[in-house]
């Protein structure tokens, strides 16, 4: 596109979303988030326009994943499909609105090719198109793919929105609505930790050059915010999260 001829090739291993999407509510396969991903990776963060076709293969993505070359290409099919179903949803706290959308509008795909193609929607540019001029987040495909959970795949965007402080304090009533994690579901804050905070950091770090330490924050008795500091493994110690507070 006219609007895109200056840009440099995107490098395909970063991808490149606003903070507003980082932070939005959504669930969906691991699959259809890992061709999320893939297909973001394609998008250069200063582009203008992005309707264009955008095509992802399937060698690619079991090299990235490390699944079998026969699984792969029915992974990005049925993922990208997927896509055309989930919802995102974005709040704007200042102007009081929330909006939803879907991520694909059209796909293609090449049985005896190994590879396919999507077009993002119109109402999800907004959020990964023209980065260069608003907050955004990049993400390393390489080390995203390689988690077999969800829950781990969105702690680690939310945790690289702010790699540059290696520091974040959320509170969990935010991070259950971004995980979409239903009312009754893990409701104890021990539950929570056992089978959701505690597997997604070990993935990372067995995964990742990160090391993260993270500590509950309570209310009176009851805890209501995680504190996290996380750094690269080469450094010998990363920060207490306790030091957030000093």
């Amino acid at each position: 596109m006219a609007k895109n001829k200056f840009l440099k090739k995107p490098d395909t291993n970063q991808a490149a979303q606003s903070n507003e999407l980082i932070e939005a509510t959504y669930k969906m396969s691991v699959p259809a988030k890992r061709v999320m991903l893939m297909l973001l990776g394609e998008i250069h963060p200063g582009q203008q326009d992005i309707s264009g076709k955008i095509r992802i293969v399937a060698s690619d993505y079991a090299k990235k994943t490390g699944i079998d070359p026969s699984q792969s290409y029915k992974d990005i099919k049925n993922g990208c499909q997927e896509l055309m179903g989930t919802i995102i949803e974005t709040r704007d706290p200042k102007k009081r609105t929330t909006e939803m959308c879907v991520v694909v509008d059209w796909m293609q795909y090449h049985d005896d090719e190994g590879w396919l193609e999507a077009t993002f929607t119109r109402w999800v540019s907004p959020y990964i198109q023209s980065l260069t001029t608003m907050g955004y987040t990049k993400i390393k495909i390489d080390e995203a793919l390689k988690f077999q959970r969800f829950y781990t795949i969105r702690l680690y965007e939310l945790l690289m929105q702010f790699n540059k402080t290696g520091e974040r304090y959320i509170k969990i009533s935010s991070l259950r609505k971004i995980f979409q994690i239903e009312k009754k579901k893990y409701s104890r804050f021990a539950d929570l930790k056992r089978w959701v905070l505690e597997p997604s950091i070990k993935e990372i770090e067995s995964k990742t050059p990160w090391l993260i330490n993270w500590s509950p924050v309570k209310s009176g008795r009851k805890t209501t915010s995680l504190s996290f500091s996380f750094c690269q493994k080469e450094l010998t110690k990363c920060p207490d999260t306790m030091d957030m507070f000093d």
